[in-house]
């Protein structure tokens, strides 16, 4: 079993896991704020046409005279929920199928891995880009093909725990009594793998944020909501854009949290996996 204090102890005394937490953090915050507190609604106009930083809009409007601040709060939720949903359903299909090839090595086992190396064979931006041109334009569609192309990775890395933990003595001991695949799934395997599930499931949601906010940018994301990907691409879609200072305040705030997020939950993920890799040399 895992030492759940000494693996928190040790990815906070990591600088990679306290600058990955520090920002995870830092966005949730400023996602539970926006669901209190937001200087305009993200679709009203509320000032002139690219009007610079003031008190009244601290990071300025855009081109058409909404609020970049409170855009960028909207963005920050609809980014979360896309990389809490991604990483929870990848690594939940992915801990099952896992699960069940590894424990069942033979024929159930190998259909399933040889389904997980199809999937994984495909490129992922084609099928990501292909997907969410025949779907209807809703976050629901984009977050179910991203679980749909995030699980094999996962299963794959459970699949290879399972066969080691399914001979070890406790294990073996629970089979022989007459413990089925369920029992020993919720009581021993969960249990033994959920570190190495959560390390999984935050390289799935840094993964997720980029993905929403390509197909955002590509504008085959949800039209309705204002997404960080929507945002730059609304930005690069202003003519002569570039050739202004309005760029500072409307491109790069939403391109600076897109790589704040992904940094943060990369280095999450690093320093959860740094701390499995310690306590197993311990």
């Amino acid at each position: 079993m895992h030492n759940w204090k000494h693996i928190s102890a040790s990815v906070w005394h990591q600088s990679a896991g306290q600058v990955g937490l520090s920002g995870v953090l830092l966005l949730a915050a400023l996602a539970f704020t926006s669901l209190l507190w937001s200087p305009y609604p993200p679709e009203a106009i509320s000032g002139s046409i690219l009007a610079p930083p003031s008190l009244r809009h601290p990071l300025g409007t855009n081109g058409i005279g909404q609020d970049v601040l409170s855009q960028l709060l909207s963005g920050c939720r609809v980014s979360l929920l896309v990389a809490l949903s991604v990483s929870l359903g990848s690594a939940a299909l992915g801990f099952l199928v896992g699960a069940a090839a590894g424990y069942y090595p033979k024929r159930l086992g190998v259909a399933l891995m040889r389904s997980v190396d199809v999937l994984m064979a495909i490129p992922r931006l084609p099928l990501i880009i292909l997907l969410a041109v025949f779907l209807r334009p809703l976050l629901i569609n984009v977050i179910t093909v991203l679980i749909f192309l995030s699980w094999p990775g996962v299963a794959r890395t459970i699949r290879a725990q399972v066969l080691t933990l399914r001979e070890q003595d406790s294990i073996r001991f629970v089979r022989f009594s007459g413990g089925g695949f369920t029992h020993i799934l919720r009581h021993h395997l969960l249990q033994e793998l959920f570190p190495l599930l959560l390390a999984k499931s935050a390289m799935a949601a840094s993964y997720a944020i980029v993905a929403e906010a390509g197909l955002s940018f590509l504008g085959l994301g949800d039209p309705t909501l204002k997404s960080w990907g929507m945002m730059i691409r609304s930005a690069l879609d202003y003519p002569g854009l570039l050739w202004t200072s309005a760029w500072i305040w409307w491109l790069l705030p939403p391109a600076a949290m897109v790589s704040l997020a992904v940094f943060s939950f990369t280095l999450t993920g690093y320093g959860l996996d740094e701390a499995l890799r310690h306590q197993e040399s311990d």
